[in-house]
């Protein structure tokens, strides 16, 4: 990368239940595009980004890249911090100080309001001066006059205009990603948790009030409940998931705004559902349980969930019939909460956050230009060390090449070259077992590049696996953009083919 490059600002996009990097990057203005080179990955696409560490800025909302190198590092997060996390989880098993040595190199994290800046820094460690209040991206979203329109995109057969809205958006208690950690002790045998559930009374009381149920569970809880959700066959209970809001190209908040009301229960988007000041029930079925296993950072709850608290079915039903014939019911309460955590209370949040991110920059360019040398001369130095061992290893210097490699990674992060040459080196030696192993590790951190997956290919063949080898030439070759890798795959997968 050379100076007269622009600046190179890498967000991502986790998924599509109210991603703030989504709405940023929305909204940056043409004069932001051209400035600067801003791009948005998901988690795919940053998995196989083979110059996602040459960016000059990263924007993150769930820790998603964090680079070993000193680049500008902003943090947008995805919620109002209400449950424990971090040092304030209860069942965290992260040390303290690498939660404060993560944190510590945010040059900024975006926040809602002081409150949201003492509560964030009693689970991460960081620093006030960090904090900038601006309010977050995606609560721009929920303002917009086009939420029931961009409603009707996903379900067209609703009659928007003519139904009442509610929205059930309750926190996740056991991910995919941890299966065996459970916060709460939720009764899964319906998607509520209430003890006692009728669903056709549920039906028939939709019905009766011309509400559409919308049922929006956490991502990491979708799987758990998909049996549940896909038998209730009610046109008065509609699913929405990740995969709708990708496909309609749009985020979960782009479609908030049509709800009248929201059920939760420990979930922050509640929080963010206030600045509409509209009525929200809470079903805290195993709150005993939740503060036990996770904890929460608001006591009490009663004080901070400003609506009723449903424990029961008939509860709920008579919770929702009021709010219908009393919007106001528990409107202080609101405002009380709302006046609390949030500082802005506005449409404006990203204009002021792209405004710090561009004073920043320019402030601070001579210094980011600067990193970007150090960065580059780095590489230039590391491709040196590393073409030093390659000539051991083509000279047969094993012994040499091998603790070559050692010195190299006591300063330095493996990459797909140090994977390649100690799988070569396990092949040298005669064992293609571990050269595989070498390989395939490298693969699962940096399947982008086309070197390990040809070498892996070229293993298999060696051990007369064809089967293998040609699944890793192809792969190879469905990566590669190099005219002499071309080349040699199309040798390699004609020679396999020949053997048939």
């Amino acid at each position: 990368m050379q100076r007269h490059e622009k600046i190179k600002i890498t967000m991502f996009h986790l998924s599509s239940s109210g991603s703030n990097n989504y709405y940023l990057f929305q909204a940056a203005s043409d004069e932001l595009r051209s400035k600067y080179d801003i791009e948005l990955l998901t988690m795919e696409q940053a998995k196989n980004s083979r110059y996602i560490d040459h960016s000059d800025v990263y924007i993150t909302t769930h820790g998603e890249y964090l680079s070993d190198y000193d680049k500008v590092n902003i943090d947008l997060w995805h919620g109002f911090p209400l449950k424990g996390m971090a040092k304030m989880d209860k069942q965290e098993s992260t040390p303290d100080e690498h939660i404060v040595q993560h944190w510590a190199k945010k040059d900024m994290i975006m926040s809602y309001s002081a409150l949201y800046n003492t509560a964030m820094n009693a689970c991460n460690g960081g620093n006030i001066a960090q904090y900038k209040i601006t309010g977050l991206p995606r609560n721009d979203a929920l303002f917009s006059p086009n939420s029931k329109a961009n409603f009707n995109r996903i379900f067209p057969d609703l009659n928007i205009d003519q139904e009442k809205i509610i929205f059930f958006m309750p926190t996740f208690r056991q991910s995919i990603m941890t299966p065996g950690k459970m916060e709460g002790g939720k009764n899964t045998q319906n998607f509520f948790g209430l003890s006692s559930f009728d669903k056709q009374a549920l039906i028939s009381f939709l019905d009766e009030h011309g509400i559409t149920l919308v049922v929006k569970l956490h991502p990491f809880e979708e799987s758990f409940f998909a049996k549940e959700l896909k038998e209730f066959g009610s046109q008065r209970i509609l699913v929405l998931n990740d995969s709708h809001l990708s496909t309609a190209q749009m985020d979960l908040y782009d479609v908030l705004g049509a709800a009248d009301m929201l059920i939760t229960d420990y979930s922050s988007v509640y929080i963010d559902f206030l600045l509409l000041d509209r009525p929200v029930l809470f079903i805290p079925t195993d709150l005993d349980e939740y503060r036990e296993n996770r904890g929460l950072l608001f006591e009490p709850y009663e004080l901070w969930t400003p609506g009723p608290k449903i424990y029961s079915q008939d509860a709920l039903h008579q919770a929702i019939a009021q709010f219908i014939s009393e919007p106001e019911s528990f409107a202080a309460e609101r405002t009380m909460i709302r006046n609390l955590c949030h500082y802005y209370q506005d449409n404006k949040a990203s204009e002021r956050i792209w405004r710090i991110i561009d004073e920043y920059i320019q402030d601070n360019m001579a210094v980011i230009l600067e990193r970007r040398d150090t960065f580059n001369s780095h590489k230039q130095l590391q491709n040196q060390i590393k073409q030093r061992i390659q000539k051991m290893i083509e000279q047969e210097q094993l012994a040499q090449a091998n603790e070559a490699i050692n010195r190299y990674l006591e300063a330095n992060s493996a990459d797909p070259d140090i994977f390649a040459m100690n799988g070569m080196l396990h092949l040298l030696t005669g064992n293609p077992k571990e050269a595989i192993n070498s390989f395939e590790k490298g693969h699962n951190h940096f399947p982008w590049d086309e070197d390990l997956l040809y070498n892996l290919g070229y293993v298999y063949e060696m051990i007369n696996d064809n089967n293998n080898a040609i699944k890793y030439y192809l792969e190879a070759q469905q990566k590669t953009s190099r005219p002499e890798m071309t080349a040699l795959l199309q040798e390699r997968l004609a020679a396999l083919s020949n053997e048939y």
